[in-house]
């Protein structure tokens, strides 16, 4: 039921309606309004006839009085000032340097660390409403929506259809199938487990191949040289020496690098377990997917990345890192990857100060 504020009218019947002894229900159900406002409007008029000095239920409804209830509210209309804007000038500059330059969400600078004093609602209407000026809803990540791929789960007959063909790349995938992955993995219960995938360029045959712990959703990213077997394993040889005790599991997709001999003896060689996932599946790697979508965001398709330095890459994926995020209670992916070391009393400060 859609109310108004009180007039004059309506609290000379209440007060009518008191001396009568109706109770507050009955009156509320009278005048159209709810009890609750009833009870809040007699306190109001009676706390001030009495200074603030708390009376009984009974003695504040024989208090009541309609004319001075009124006087009352017209002083507090008269004496209502409108409450200056929150968006300042300083809190504009602050929210568009951590949209545009740190590629932080609204949702992040409400929630996270920075405590901007607003509500994330608060920071997406002045954006799409145009009051902070050079920002507008495009200029946020998701170009203010939120796509969601929903796809369908694919039978046991359509993903064998789509193994590979060599006999022995199909035997490895089929024997290592992401479909033997132990619940505790696929659940995200346990710290340890990563995902791989290769981001590539048209440009040339540098790729970044990125690497996502499930648990924290931590991200490393490395600069090589080709997609080749030998390139990639190497790759992948000093990422499980650099994070060793870290990497208990890999999943990755069915190229050619990953399930290669060469590849799988490096994962052998440091006790990894392995598991692939299936074609043309990426949602059974989502955290990885998403990462790549972030890192794209600083070096887009036309990008070379040959001309990326590791040093830079290192800086580009700690500010990712550093992001609070929503499913670690706004605390960010390094936050959540350095408790996870001090639980395996692994330091995890020197891998820091490496990529910073």
């Amino acid at each position: 039921m859609g109310q108004k504020h009180l007039t004059l009218d309506i609290r000379v019947r209440i007060e009518t309606l008191i001396r009568e002894k109706y109770t507050l229900s009955d009156i509320a159900n009278q005048i159209g309004y709810s009890r609750a406002a009833i009870t809040k409007e007699i306190q109001r008029a009676t706390n001030h006839a009495t200074m603030g000095m708390k009376v009984s239920t009974r003695i504040s409804r024989r208090m009541y009085n309609a004319l001075e209830a009124q006087t009352l509210a017209d002083q507090k209309q008269r004496n209502k000032k409108k409450s200056p804007s929150k968006l300042t000038k300083r809190r504009q500059e602050l929210i568009k340097d951590y949209i545009v330059n740190k590629k932080w969400s609204p949702e992040q600078i409400a929630n996270g660390p920075l405590r901007a004093g607003v509500c994330f609602k608060t920071i997406y209407n002045w954006v799409n409403r145009k009051k902070i000026k050079g920002l507008d809803y495009w200029s946020l990540r998701d170009k203010g929506k939120r796509q969601r791929y929903h796809k369908r789960a694919l039978s046991w007959s359509e993903r064998k259809s789509l193994y590979l063909k060599k006999e022995d790349q199909k035997r490895a995938t089929h024997q290592y199938s992401i479909d033997y992955r132990p619940s505790v993995i696929n659940n995200r219960h346990r710290f340890g487990h990563w995902e791989i995938d290769g981001v590539e360029s048209r440009q040339s045959s540098h790729l970044l191949l990125t690497f996502v712990e499930r648990f924290s959703r931590y991200a490393v990213s490395m600069v090589v040289k080709n997609k080749s077997a030998y390139t990639v394993s190497k790759a992948i040889e000093e990422f499980c020496l650099k994070y060793q005790g870290c990497v208990d599991s890999v999943t990755c997709d069915r190229g050619s690098e990953f399930i290669a001999l060469q590849t799988r003896q490096v994962l052998n060689k440091n006790k990894v377990k392995y598991y692939f996932a299936h074609a043309y599946s990426p949602y059974e790697r989502g955290s990885n997917e998403n990462f790549n979508k972030l890192l794209r965001e600083y070096y887009p398709k036309k990008t070379d990345f040959a001309h990326i330095t590791q040093s830079e890459l290192n800086k580009t994926v700690m500010s990712i890192n550093t992001r609070p995020m929503k499913i670690h209670r706004y605390r960010s992916r390094k936050q959540a990857f350095k408790r996870c070391c001090q639980y395996r009393r692994i330091s995890c400060e020197p891998l820091f100060n490496q990529l910073a």
